[in-house]
Parts: structure tokens; C-alpha cells; sequence
């Protein structure tokens, strides 16, 4: 994926130019606001990918409610609830602003911290969409494989749930 972080900069008008001359601050002020747009951008980027693997968890909770495999929607129901609580997580978490009397002040340094940091999480992601898409192959017909394939999809989600989780703390500068 594109560094947002130059595309959104290279965007800048004209106008801006004579603003970031003509008042002190401002460049530090926008270059701020560049960086955490673009960490705005890429954790949108993550929950759209993200939403994109309910539809499979819904597909087998139908499959195995045709098969009469009613036995496994507890776990799958619970997959679902712990994929739209890393879901919320993402989408709702903090963007990196700070006011002046924060006792956390969050710099070009730590933004820029957070964005690569959330762009690693793309390769978590990836894994994580990997085993959903193994999850459209199962019916419950073999319910071991099944169960196996669910304790495989929970492992990975945790995983990136708990990277996701960390996101906060590399924000509040404690390190990860």
C-alpha cells in the first residue's frame, strides 16, 4: 500500500503555501493533521477488509444451521462477536490528537509511530482473511475439521485483536 502520508501532502493548494509562511506554526499544525489523516485513512482501509470477513462467518453459521450442526454456532457466534469487537476497536480509536494540558503529548514522532504500526497490521490482516476464507469451505459435515478450522480462524483473530489493542499504548508513549 501507498505511504498515505505523501500522498495526502502532496495535495497541498496554494493558499496553504502562503498560510505556512505567513503564520507561525501552521506547517507544524498541518503536518500534524497530513499524519494523523493518514492514519485516519488506513485504519479505514483495515475495517472495510475487516467487514469484508463477517459475510463468511454468516455463510457458515447458514451452512451449519441447514446441516443441523447446531452444536457449533456457539463457538461460531462467538468468533462473530469477538470479530465486531476488533472491528469497534479500529474504527473508534483514538487518532493521535492532544491538547495542551495532556499529560501524553503526542509529536510528528509517535504519529509517525502509530501509522507504521498500524500499516503492520495489513500482514496480520492478511492472515487473519486467509483463515476466513478456509471458513467458507466448512459445513460441519466433518465436525472435528470443523471445530479444528474455528480454533485456527479464533487464534489468529486474537492475535490481531491483541496488535490492535497495543495501538493505544504505543499512543499514550508506552512502548510495545
Amino acid at each position: 500500500m501507498d505511504d498515505l502520508r505523501d500522498r495526502i501532502s502532496d495535495d497541498s493548494s496554494s493558499f496553504e503555501s502562503k498560510l505556512t509562511r505567513l503564520i507561525p506554526g501552521y506547517a507544524g499544525y498541518k503536518e500534524l493533521k497530513t499524519r494523523r489523516e493518514a492514519d485516519r485513512l488506513l485504519r479505514e482501509h483495515l475495517v472495510q477488509r475487516l467487514r469484508a470477513i463477517e459475510p463468511q462467518i454468516r455463510g457458515l453459521i447458514i451452512r451449519l444451521t441447514n446441516k443441523g450442526k447446531l452444536e457449533l454456532l456457539g463457538a461460531v457466534d462467538s468468533l462473530e462477536n469477538r470479530l465486531e469487537t476488533v472491528y469497534d476497536t479500529l474504527r473508534y480509536d483514538d487518532y493521535g490528537y492532544s491538547g495542551k494540558t495532556d499529560a501524553v503529548k503526542v509529536g510528528l514522532e509517535a504519529l509517525d509511530r502509530l501509522y507504521e504500526y498500524d500499516e503492520s497490521l495489513i500482514d496480520q490482516l492478511t492472515a487473519l482473511e486467509q483463515e476466513g476464507q478456509k471458513l467458507m469451505t466448512l459445513d460441519g459435515s466433518d465436525p472435528e475439521a470443523t471445530k479444528e478450522q474455528l480454533v485456527d480462524f479464533d487464534k489468529v483473530l486474537r492475535e490481531f485483536a491483541a496488535a490492535a489493542r497495543d495501538r493505544t499504548r504505543l499512543l499514550s508513549g508506552v512502548e510495545i
